[in-house]
Order: structure tokens, then sequence, then C-alpha cells
């Protein structure tokens, strides 16, 4: 009878920790960081040009509510700007010095694809830099497996985690 709750304890906690092993669906095929970059950023304005605006502002939210509880000050960029501006520099330059942000996290998509084999999934570009010295300090490629059956919310969540760790393990936040 022991063998046997000790079997079932063994295989249950086998079972936990493959779940959570293969609950991220984020793939990382590149990260980039300067190694010449010293510090952590004190101030960071999170910027995500997803196209769907409610995917945009749960992003930006798990990802400043993360940096928050790592003690990092954060700010959303949709509450300070209406459309994500990815492409203008100096806009963003000036939006992050409007609150004053010593970093900005760029962070964009490409559309749901297909792989060969049918699985759908989305290309992720994430980018840091550091304001004081204008230069990118991180950058990660990321693929997204979309699960069929999890929500969306869920998997931009596991992203977010997934993004927030390599900057963790990086020394950067």
């Amino acid at each position: 009878m022991r063998v046997l709750r000790l079997s079932l304890q063994l295989t249950v906690f086998c079972m936990v920790f493959l779940f959570i092993a293969c609950a991220s669906t984020t793939q990382f095929s590149t990260i980039w960081k300067d190694e010449t970059y010293q510090g952590h950023p004190e101030k960071i304005l999170v910027i995500n040009s997803f196209p769907n605006p409610a995917a945009r502002r749960i992003f930006e939210d798990e990802f400043v509510s993360g940096l928050k509880e790592r003690g990092i000050d954060a700010v959303m960029s949709y509450t300070i700007m209406p459309a994500p501006i990815v492409s203008d520099k100096d806009a963003i330059v000036a939006k992050a010095k409007e609150v004053n942000a010593d970093a900005v996290l760029l962070s964009s998509s490409s559309g749901p694809k297909m792989d060969e084999i049918g699985n759908r999934y989305i290309t992720t570009q994430t980018e840091v830099y550091n304001m004081k010295s204008n230069k990118l300090i991180f950058s990660a490629t990321a693929k997204i497996e979309l699960q069929q059956a999890t929500p969306y919310l869920n998997e931009i969540q596991s992203n977010v985690k997934d993004l927030l760790n390599q900057l963790l393990r990086l020394g950067l936040i």
C-alpha cells in the first residue's frame, strides 16, 4: 500500500512538472544583449504594435505588471498614445521623455501563419532601447505557437512571462 501511494505521488509530481515545462509556447530563435550595457532601467515605456487593440492592451498590461512586480516602474503606451507609433523614432523619443522613461520596449508581431505541419503561430520581435545612449540593448525574435484550445489571453501571458524571464536571466531587469 505504501509503495502504491509513493508511486502515485511520483506520477502526479512528474505530470505536474511536465505540464509546467510544456506550458510555454514561446520558442526564441534569436536573443541578443549589448554586453557593454551596464545597469538596469528604472522606468520603461512598453509599446506593443500588435494589430489587435485588445491584444496590445493585454500585452502592455501584463508586461507593466510583471516589471512592477520586479521593482521597475513602467508605462503602458496605450495610456499616452492611441495608436502605437513604432515607425516614428522621434515620436517614440518624445513620448519616452514625456513620461521620464530611461528605456523603451518595442514589441511587434506578424499575423498568424501556418507551418509545414499545420500548426498556427505568430512571430514576434521585441527590442529594448536605452534612452540615455539611444542604443539597442536587447533584441529577441520568437515564434509563438497558437494552441487551438487555449485562449489568446493565455498565449500573451505566457509570451510576456517568457520575455520577462529572458530579460531577468540576462540581468537587464
